[in-house]
This record gives structure tokens, C-alpha cells and sequence, in this order.
């Protein structure tokens, strides 16, 4: 048999036809038009004013359709006139048919044009006319691309690769660039008879022939050399991404998936030797081979298409690897992967390019998935391929192979770019950016002011915050921080914006991203502070130290070298130098310290105390995010230092010389000393040199097991986490952004939990960067979860990342977008329910910590990744953390788990505890030993019950907290009651309700209805996601109920009901003109 035969063989049996049957790959609407791929036909006439109509507007519609045609009847308008139409589609032969359309108008009508059309999505691709090639262009030049009144054949290819041949006698064929009028598709139109004037009857005739992909599937197992399940955490020997239990593929399947026109065969690891898939790994990661071949069997393909996926992903377009295509005659060509247009990275895959996502699911970690990708060869069948990885530190995983006799363009979720404006979904919302003091969204009643009347905080032996001068007084940290120039503001700005905080309910704000900004931009070097900046930094520490906000920074952030400052060690400017450098440059170290001398014995003239004198300053953080597994390999001259000073760390300690890798724990170790030995120093210079009060910390960034080890050097713990933070698939911190659209809650609150295990207990914890990122169309979560959670683990501070990235949104209202608070009342809304059950402590703290105990020897142990995310899970039930075996210091009653124990539920003594965090591991239903928090993430849905504030998160339908029951949610959303006066919720007078959907901006711009791509991030006016729901509270009176502008101005009453100890009503986000989002019940 040829290879050929085999091929359509395979063809065939995808899609077993008849002579007499349409084809399968034909879907056709009851209304007579079809879809083949991405390209539909209809047939569509323009009024003399020029107004369209098509099949879809077509009256008195009368169908017959099944396998063996379709055949219709109805009315066509065409203006203020109509013709009745038929439509017959009849098999012609395999995958072909024939289309007959006729008109005949009552009276002679006027008609601008009539005709049948194909629209396709707008792009390059290339059609042939009669045998000759048309080249569409990539972007707009002109409407009409081409016309031929006599052609008679029209070839093209749809998504899904299926070939689609038109043919008429003639065609009358006209091209249409329909990106003239904003529409991104091409227009291929064959004129009726008459196509246009004044007519009483019309005709068309096509004729169709569908030519479908033929495919055959490659067996993979001779070439596999890895597991889809990973057991050891970075042991080298792999199991997918070699990342252990907690973040690999294990959830695959053995079997097909189909993607579009193309079938896919996963291997069974089992029959394999334990072997499912190819990975192939850079230089720097060796735990799989570069490089394999792999034995194709006899076909005369033309294509190779893969389903694949990508870890440590290169930034667009660099190489990823390549595919070599090898041929019976001894030639070759060489095929680039390209990395995000070719192939993605397996979390939070979003397609580009050549690459759909063809499957996808979630494991632990993260939303994870494999593109499908198709190949075109030069030459047609290949008799072996060879893989090869091109990037040093990426992993490319093959799941699959399967050829092609052409290449397939495949099918998007939508070829439309979906773009929100207001409708009857999305209506305009007032925002301002004032609060009404008084007004039931003033917060300012929490205020305690000023900052540092009880002198500096301290630390307590039990793990809290407290004061210098009022030890039995506790405090709790909330706020956001500020970055950039948003640090630098006019006096009445800081007045203004210092007064907004306190009506927040802020008592802290971080200063971030701002020492760039503190320097003097003439200056040779980076340690000459400017004094007009310097002033202005002055004053935004005095008002918000006098409105009882505390304030806590970092020596570090962003301050780029120059060369004048001789740092012998940096030949590189363009980055952050300081965090690879400090560990094995003196003079960065020098640099470090004087930047910091000056600006901590910088006397404010405004307070009349350095910044080290000053109380307010509660806490510094030495280096932002300097993890050194993160940072010693950011650019090539860091490499070199630091393979050099590993070659001499060996050497000293008589080691065999082994990779300067993260994968090696001889190279962990060695990172791990050095850090130690900065981290050491530092702490001691600002202690004991410049007479620092301030709490110390650092290092706060991940949640690597090792990590405990070095933390424990600090008087706090920080840490930082982002749900759906945006990718960047061309260009960091440049549109596109990708966005994974999936909810915190359904996994499993994995925000904030990820950061629960990096607590040390006896430890005060601070979290100085969080969010739930818009656009994420699931960020109502986001108060409740972060505030709830961080509550039951007794947490001392959290900072919402960030109020502004700059001055301008500070100076001016604008559209709410990424990372920023100032112009986002759903940000500033979920903030005001997380201070509530966090700031206030409405939240029970639990009453038993369990801490996973990290060995001495943990890189020696292989544990170096992040904690077992079964682990973690206990978090949703207790308190958690970490803790250096050994460690003496720890508060009594801690109880510690082994590594080995800490993801065995049924290993503890409390039998109650157990249970809840079996079922929270098996089921995804998290109930908190309190019983005040329950999390579902199958249901997607979490509640939180305390006697002054309760919410409900739900994706439809009905829930029930406590107090606080909701009935008919129509949309995901979150409900929250506040009692405003202290007292039980039933028994509140004053009780603020929050009711929280989605917010948008006018105009943005996301590649497809997935929501997964921003191409545009939009602008005024904000506009909210129309939901209701019925609110019910229990209580012992009725209440009235208010609606509330944003800025807490009253618009008017609504209606409710009181019945048998239950007050309701019904919340609307669109009940008046400019948008509800907060109710306020009073009685």
C-alpha cells in the first residue's frame, strides 16, 4: 500500500461518506448558510441605501435539511421590498454539493447587490483564481482586492486545513477588503444573475468541494523519554517539567485529542516504561537530553504538527527548537519552533501564532494546557524527524506527533476580537474618587492617628505586632502601596491623597519604586539624592505619618548603576545590577549601604526626625525580591561572575566541579551561602551602623522550601503573590498581555495560600504586594478571600499592589486597568470587606499552627521547590507555616510536621482537623476549624460567617452565609454585609451591603471571547457588569435601604420586604443610572 493510500485511508475513516450525503465537515444552518472552518457563505443582497441583509434576516422560513440536503423557502427583504426565495443543496459526489438559489420579487425592485459569500478572518493568505495564486494582504490597502466577472474556479483554504474549492460558470468573483469599514475579514462574493439594477428575478448557481486533511498519528513511545507524572521535585530525572507532584501533567490521558481537523495520539506512560512523553531541555536545566530522533513511518506528508507545550518560555519569537526533517534521499530541512507563536508555555497557555491551545487543565499549580502547532515541510514524506532544543534555559515537552498532507491553520475559539462598550450587559458607572465623609463607604472611624504615638511597633514572642510604648495593644496593617512618581506628588495632591486613605480605611502605605526617582538625574553616579525630590518624599511621610498611616519601604528597588559609580564587577547597565551583584561585588555592597546612610539620616524638616528616628517608619525591607535563584542568571556577565565563584566555592571545599544550575543542589547550597552572608551583613549594618528601630525583613519573594532557613534571620516575614498576574507573550511589560480567566476560588484560594507556608510562627507576617488582577473577570473573590484567610492565619499586614504606578492617575481619574487601585472602586470596595474581616479582625484567628519542619539539609534532601500543595491545603483549616528543624525559638504549641508527614492528613492526633483537611484534599470543599470560612471549588463558591461581617461569593444562584443568605445571583459575584456600629450584624443599625460584579473600561480590546489576550486596555468611562441577586439578612426589625454612588452619596431608597425575621431585597448594580455597587441599611 502507498503511502498515500494510507493517508486517505486515514481520511476516510474520520469521515465515513456516501455519494449521497453532504459532508460531515459542512455545518449548515436551518436558514441555508454554512460554516467550513472559519469561513461562512450566505447569501446577502444590499438595499438601494445600501443596508445588508442575509440568510439570518430572511422571513416565513420553511426547511427540510439532513444528510441527504438541505431545501428551503422564504421571504428575502431587500429594503422596502421582498422576493421570495429558494434554496436547494444536493450531493454531487464525495464531500461535494451543489448550491441553487432563486429570487422572484412581486414587482420590479431596485437592488444594489446580491450575491453568495464566503467571509474569512483578514490576513495574509494566498487564494488561486482559475489555477492562479491571489495574494490577500496582511494589512489594509484597498477595499476591492480583486475581481474577475469571468472566472470560473476559486480555491481556498479554511482554519482546520480543510481545502475549499467554488466553482461557477462564471463566478463573477469579487474580493472585498471589508477592514475598510472596521470588519477583519475578506469578503469573497460570486454575483447572481442579475448581481445588481433593477431586477424581478435573480439566480445563482455554485458548486462546492470540500477536500479534508488527511492525517496519519506517529507513534511517539520509541522516542519518549519522560513521565507526564513527576514524583521528585527537581531530582533531574524528570516526570514532565521535573517540578514535582504538585505541577505536572499526571491528569492526561491516555488516548486522542482532536484539535480542529487533526487527531492526536497520548501514549500510555504505563506500556512505556513509565515513558509518555519527548522533553527535551536547554543547556542549563539537563535533566532530559538536548536532542532525539524519532522514526516516521512511510507517508508522503506535507506537514508535521505537533502537540506540544513549553516551560522557562523565551520572550516571543526567540527560539524555542527546531524540527529536522529528514528524506530517503539524505537531504534535510530545518524547521524553527518559535517560542510563544509556535508554542506556548504550559501555564495559562493562551494561543498566538501556530499555536492553539488543544487541551488544557488544571493541576494544583496552576491552569496548564498543550498548543497544537502545524509544521509545513518544503519537501512531502520525511522518513524520520529529529527535535532540538535551542534555548538554554527553557524545557520543550512533546506530548504527541501526528502528519499532514498540508498544514492546517487552525481554528481560533472566536476569529473575533471582542471589545467591551456599553450595551445592555455593560452599562456606564459614576466614579469620582471622593468619599463622602460621614457617608457609610468612610472608613475613617478605624483611623488612630498619628502614626507612631505609641512609638515603633515591635514584634511579640507569640508572632504579632504591638507597640514600643503599649505592649498589650495589638495592631494590623492594611493598606496599598505607592510606586514610582505616584511618591512624588504636589503638597494639596498628598493632602488630598493622605485624607482618601484614611476614608479607605488604610492605617499603611508602602513607598515602592522609588529610589531611581530619589537620585539626582545629572549626577555621574546613583547616590546623589536630589533635594527637590527628596522634599517632596519628605512631606508624603508627614501627612500620611499624621493621619495614622504607617509607613514601611525598601533600600532597594530599582536604582540602576552608572558607571560613576565604579562598580568593577557591573558592565552592564540596563537593569537592576544591585540583587545579582551585591553577593559577589564589595562595591555593591558599598554602594548599598552609603544610598542607604544618606537617605536614613536624612533629617525630614517636616517631622523633625531622620528616617531612622522615626517610629512611623515601622518597617524596611533591604532588597525588594532578591531571591538569588531568581536573579544570579539575568544576564550573560552574571553568569561568568558567578560560575566563577562557584568553580572557587568547589574548589575550597575540595568538591568535584559540577553545573552552575538551580538544578543542582551543590549550586543551591552555594547560592544559599552566599545570601546568607549578605543578608548577615546588611542586617547588621542597619542595626548596629545606622541605629535602626524599624523592623527588618527581606527576601520577599517566593515561597521556596529553603527559604525558611534565611528568613529566620529577620524580625518579619514578607511575601508577595499575584493571581492572574499578566503575561507578556511579545514583549515584557508591553501589550499584548495574557491572562489565564481562571478563578482563585476553584483553585483552591491559591491566593493567598501559596504564601502560608513561607510564615515562620513567632514571627510577624507581612504580605507587601497582593492582588487579583484585572482583568480577570473573577477579581470580586478577591476581598474576602485575601481578607478572610489572611485573618484565620493571624497575619499582621497586607498591601494591595498598588494604589498608582504614577502621578498622573493620582492627579487625574482615568480608566482602571492592571495592577492599579486609584481609579478601580471594585479594588477599593473589595478592600474595604478585607479590612473588615482582617484590619477590624472580624475573622477568628485559628487556635492551632501546624509547621512544616525544613531540614538542615534540604538541598541535600532535593527540597528546594515550594511547598506540597497538599500541604498548603491544611492552611484552609488552620494556621500554617514553616520551620527550621531544630529551631528552639518557635511558640509552644506549634505543632511541626515532617516532610514526609506534612500531606498525610490521617497522621494527626486531632481527628476533627484531619477530616476537614482529607475532605479539602479530596473533595476541594475547605471548611475552616473555626467553621467561619467555607471554600468550594468545585462549586466555585465561598462564604464567610462572623458575627459583625459576612459575604457570599457565588457563580449563580442561591447561597447562604449566616445572617446573610443569597437568593437568584444571576452572574458570578460577591455580596458582602458590613456592620458599620460594632454590633452583631442581626442587631446592626448601620450595616454597609457591597455587591460586586466586574468592572470594565470603555474600548478594551481582548483577542477573543476567552477574554485571554488584551490587545487594548481602554479608557472612561469605567462600565460595570449588569447583576442582581436577592439580598437577605436575618433580623429582628426591617430596614431601609439606601443606594449608594461610589463616592457614598445616597441616589435613593429601594423597595424590601420584611417576613418571619427576614429582611430582602433586591440588589442591581444597574437599579440607577451611573451604577450600584453599595447599599447602606439603616434603622
Amino acid at each position: 500500500m502507498s503511502a498515500r493510500s494510507v493517508l486517505i485511508l486515514a481520511a476516510a475513516a474520520a469521515l465515513p461518506l456516501t455519494a449521497a450525503e453532504l459532508p460531515q465537515g459542512v455545518r449548515f444552518d436551518r436558514n441555508g448558510s454554512f460554516r467550513v472552518g472559519d469561513a461562512e457563505f450566505y447569501i446577502q443582497n444590499y438595499s438601494p441605501s445600501w443596508t445588508p441583509a442575509a440568510n439570518g434576516s430572511w422571513k416565513e422560513l420553511k426547511t427540510k435539511l439532513d444528510k441527504s440536503g438541505l431545501s428551503l423557502s422564504a421571504v428575502m427583504r431587500v429594503g422596502t421590498q421582498s422576493a421570495a426565495v429558494t434554496e436547494a443543496v444536493t450531493p454531487t459526489g464525495e464531500n461535494a454539493f451543489r448550491l441553487k438559489f432563486d429570487a422572484k420579487f412581486a414587482e420590479k425592485a431596485t437592488v444594489n447587490a446580491l450575491h453568495g459569500v464566503f467571509v474569512i478572518p483578514a490576513g495574509e493568505m494566498t487564494v488561486t483564481v482559475d489555477g492562479k495564486p491571489v495574494v490577500l494582504p496582511a494589512e489594509y490597502r484597498e477595499m476591492t482586492v480583486y475581481g474577475n466577472s469571468k472566472a470560473k474556479e476559486l480555491r481556498f483554504t479554511a482554519a482546520g486545513g480543510a481545502g475549499i474549492t467554488v466553482s461557477g460558470d462564471p463566478l463573477k468573483l469579487t474580493i472585498q477588503d471589508n477592514r475598510k469599514f472596521g470588519n477583519e475579514t475578506f469578503a469573497l462574493r460570486f454575483g447572481a444573475t442579475p448581481n445588481a439594477g433593477q431586477m424581478t428575478e435573480a439566480s445563482l448557481t455554485l458548486d462546492f468541494k470540500i477536500d479534508p486533511v488527511r492525517t496519519r498519528k506517529v507513534d511517539l513511545a520509541p522516542a519518549a523519554n519522560a513521565g507526564f507524572a513527576d514524583e521528585v521535585v527537581y531530582d533531574g530525572k524528570g516526570g514532565w517539567t521535573d517540578q514535582g507532584p504538585d505541577n505536572d501533567l499526571r491528569m492526561i490521558r491516555p488516548g486522542t485529542v482532536e484539535v480542529d481537523s487533526l487527531a492526536f495520539d497520548i501514549i500510555d506512560p504505563a506500556k512505556n516504561g513509565g515513558r509518555g512523553a519527548l522533553v527535551l531541555s536547554g543547556k542549563n536545566r539537563k535533566f532530559t537530553g538536548s536532542a532525539a530522533s524519532l522514526a516516521l513511518p512511510e507517508n508522503e506528508a506535507g506537514a508535521v504538527n505537533l502537540l506540544h507545550a513549553s516551560a522557562w518560555t523565551p520572550k516571543a519569537g526567540e527560539p524555542l527548537g527546531s524540527i529536522v526533517a529528514e528524506y530517503a534521499d539524505g537531504s534535510s530541512e530545518r524547521i524553527p519552533v518559535r517560542a510563544r507563536t509556535d508554542c506556548g508555555n504550559w501555564w495559562n497557555p493562551s494561543a498566538g501564532g501556530n499555536a492553539v491551545v488543544g487541551w488544557s487543565a488544571e493541576n494544583p499549580e496552576s491552569l496548564v494546557g498543550l498548543y497544537a502547532s502545524s509544521f509545513a515541510l518544503k519537501k512531502t514524506g520525511p522518513v524520520s524527524l529529529r527535535f532540538e532544543a535551542a534555548s538554554p534555559d527553557a524545557v520543550w515537552m512533546i506530548a504527541a506527533v501526528t502528519l499532514s498532507d498540508r498544514p492546517v491553520r487552525f481554528l481560533a475559539v472566536s476569529d473575533k476580537p471582542l471589545e467591551i462598550k456599553a450595551n445592555y450587559q455593560w452599562k456606564p458607572l459614576n466614579y469620582k474618587r471622593v468619599i463622602r465623609k460621614g457617608s457609610a463607604l468612610d472608613f475613617s472611624f478605624l483611623a488612630d492617628a498619628p502614626a507612631g504615638k505609641y512609638g515603633f511597633i515591635r514584634p511579640t514572642a507569640a508572632g504579632t505586632l504591638t507597640f514600643e510604648k503599649a505592649p498589650g495593644k495589638r495592631i494590623r496593617l492594611y493598606g496599598p502601596n505607592l510606586c514610582f512618581t505616584a511618591s512624588y506628588l504636589t503638597k494639596e495632591a498628598v493632602d488630598q491623597l493622605a485624607d482618601y486613605f484614611v476614608y479607605c480605611g488604610y492605617n499603611t502605605v508602602r513607598i515602592h519604586h522609588h529610589d531611581t526617582l530619589l537620585l539626582d538625574p545629572k549626577a555621574p553616579d546613583t547616590l546623589t539624592l536630589s533635594a527637590e525630590q527628596l522634599d517632596k518624599l519628605d512631606y508624603l511621610f508627614f501627612r500620611m505619618k499624621e493621619k495614622g498611616l504607617y509607613i514601611t519601604t525598601d533600600l532597594y528597588t530599582n536604582r540602576t548603576f552608572k558607571p560613576g559609580d565604579n562598580i568593577p564587577e557591573c558592565d552592564f547597565y540596563d537593569q537592576r545590577q544591585m540583587k545579582m551583584l551585591i553577593p559577589v561585588s564589595r562595591a555593591a555592597m558599598a554602594s548599598w549601604k552609603e544610598f542607604a546612610k544618606r537617605w536614613m539620616t536624612h533629617r525630614n524638616p517636616y517631622t523633625g526626625l531622620t528616617w531612622a528616628e522615626d517610629p512611623a517608619l515601622y518597617c524596611i525591607n533591604l532588597i525588594n525580591e532578591e531571591t538569588l535563584t531568581n536573579n544570579w542568571s539575568r544576564t550573560p556577565s552574571s553568569v561568568k561572575l558567578y560560575e566563577e565563584a562557584f568553580r572557587k566555592y568547589c574548589a575550597e571545599k575540595k568538591l568535584p566541579g559540577s553545573s552552575a544550575s538551580n538544578g543542582n543542589p551543590v549550586f543551591r547550597r552555594f547560592l544559599h551561602e552566599l545570601q546568607e552572608a549578605v543578608l548577615a551583613e546588611q542586617i547588621r549594618f542597619v542595626k548596629d551602623e545606622l541605629k535602626m528601630k524599624s523592623l527588618v525583613t527581606s527576601l520577599n519573594y517566593i515561597s521556596d522550601i529553603p527559604l525558611t532557613l534565611l528568613r529566620r534571620r529577620f524580625d518579619v516575614v514578607d511575601n508577595h503573590s499575584y493571581f492572574d498576574h499578566p503575561g507578556f507573550p511579545e514583549k515584557q511589560w508591553s501589550l499584548p498581555y495574557s491572562y489565564g480567566q481562571a478563578s482563585a476560588i476553584s483553585r483552591m484560594a491559591v491566593v493567598p495560600r501559596g504564601m502560608m507556608a513561607s510564615r515562620l510562627p513567632g514571627k510577624p507576617f507581612l504580605v507587601t504586594e497582593f492582588n487579583y488582577c484585572n482583568p480577570n473577570i473573577y477579581r470580586a473573590e478577591g476581598g474576602p478571600l485575601i481578607g478572610g484567610y489572611a485573618a484565620l492565619q493571624d497575619w499582621d499586614a497586607l498591601y494591595r499592589f498598588a494604589w498608582s504606578h504614577g502621578s498622573g492617575s493620582i492627579y487625574k481619574v482615568g480608566g482602571a486597568y492592571g495592577f492599579d487601585a486609584a481609579n478601580d472602586p471594585m479594588a477599593q470596595l473589595s478592600d474595604r470587606i478585607a479590612i473588615a474581616m482582617f484590619r477590624r479582625g472580624d475573622v477568628e484567628a485559628a487556635k492551632v499552627t501546624y509547621a512544616y519542619t525544613v531540614p538542615q539539609d534540604c538541598f541535600e534532601q532535593n527540597l528546594t521547590a515550594d511547598f506540597p500543595n497538599l500541604f498548603t491545603n491544611l492552611g484552609l483549616i488552620a494556621a500554617i507555616g514553616s520551620v527550621p528543624q531544630g529551631d528552639r525559638e518557635i511558640p509552644p504549641g506549634v505543632i511541626e510536621l515532617s516532610p514526609a508527614d506534612s500531606t498525610k492528613p490521617a497522621l494527626l492526633k486531632d481527628a476533627k482537623t484531619a477530616a476537614l483537611w482529607e475532605q479539602a484534599n479530596k473533595e476541594k470543599l475547605a471548611v475552616s476549624a473555626t467553621g467561619q470560612l467555607r471554600l468550594d471549588g468545585r462549586a466555585n463558591s465561598f462564604t464567610v460567617t462572623t458575627p459583625r461581617t459576612e459575604s457570599v461569593t457565588l457563580k449563580s444562584g442561591s447561597l447562604a452565609a449566616g445572617t446573610l443568605r443569597i437568593r437568584n445571583a444571576s452572574c458570578f459575584q460577591t455580596v458582602a454585609a458590613i456592620s458599620l456600629d460594632g454590633k452583631a450584624l442581626a442587631e446592626s443599625d448601620s450595616v454597609l451591603v457591597v455587591q460586586l460584579t466586574n468592572l470594565s473600561n470603555t474600548g478594551i480590546l481582548f483577542g477573543n471571547e476567552s477574554k485571554r489576550l488584551v490587545k487594548k486596555t481602554g479608557a472612561l468611562p469605567l462600565l460595570i457588569l449588569k447583576g442582581s441577586a436577592t439580598v437577605e439578612l436575618a433580623s429582628a426589625k426591617p430596614y431601609r435601604v439606601t443606594a449608594l454612588d461610589c463616592d457614598g452619596t445616597p441616589y435613593g431608597t429601594v423597595e424590601g420586604s420584611f417576613s418571619n425575621g427576614v429582611y430582602s431585597f433586591k440588589a442591581d448594580t444597574t437599579l440607577f443610572p451611573g451604577g450600584v455597587m453599595a447599599y447602606h441599611l439603616t434603622r
